[in-house]
């Protein structure tokens, strides 16, 4: 028997097993290749999803700090004396300085005290509470009443005010500036005619 007629009858006997663990082969390796695919798919996806998330908050991030721009640029504080205020003694008074370091207007502003430390208030409302309207860009100084001491009390002043916006913040004797959702003169809980303002005075020289 020839050499050709030898491949020929192996062939013949065992070609339809070498057929089958071809397509076995073949079908292992397509397998193989869906599975890669899928997975390749996956973290895409996660990828995808995670670069969306910081997309997100970037974008949220920089929505809070545009909705904060003016806000942050406002505040107020009483400069101390030994005992702890800078206060017209005679009329029981605290001399506040009250800042609007934007380039606009804010509204409704509302200036009081609160206790930084001891036994005190955070936020002292009602009629203590001095309500000034419209604090056009400057720096000012009201009155507000000396806050009745408490046990080991240090205190500084607090404001709220609209901005241009139409957003409503207070801002507490600690320095903390938070966005609220009522009034401000209900916030202050102030029981004064709308029309009945504290005066301020501009600071100069600054």
């Amino acid at each position: 028997m020839t050499a050709i007629e030898r491949v020929a009858e192996w062939l013949n006997q065992y070609g339809t097993a070498v057929n089958a663990v071809s397509t076995i082969i073949a079908t292992v390796i397509a397998v193989v290749g869906i599975v890669v695919s899928c997975r390749s798919i996956g973290v895409a996806n996660r990828a995808n999803k995670i670069a969306q998330g910081s997309f997100d908050y970037s974008r949220e991030k920089d929505r809070k700090e545009e909705e904060r721009a003016q806000a942050v640029l406002v505040s107020a504080w009483a400069t101390p004396d030994g005992d702890g205020y800078l206060a017209n003694e005679a009329e029981r008074k605290i001399v506040v300085t009250v800042c609007n370091g934007s380039f606009q207007p804010v509204y409704n502003a509302v200036i009081s005290m609160g206790a930084i430390q001891g036994g005190a208030p955070e936020l002292i409302t009602g009629d203590d509470a001095v309500p000034i309207g419209t604090l056009l860009p400057g720096k000012y100084q009201v009155e507000v009443s000396k806050p009745t001491p408490g046990m080991c009390a240090k205190f500084n002043a607090s404001l709220g005010f609209t901005d241009s916006k139409g957003l409503s913040w207070a801002r507490d004797a600690k320095g903390k500036l938070f966005q609220i959702d009522e009034h401000l003169y209900d916030y202050f809980e102030l029981s004064l005619p709308v029309g009945v303002l504290g005066a301020l005075a501009p600071v100069h020289g600054d």
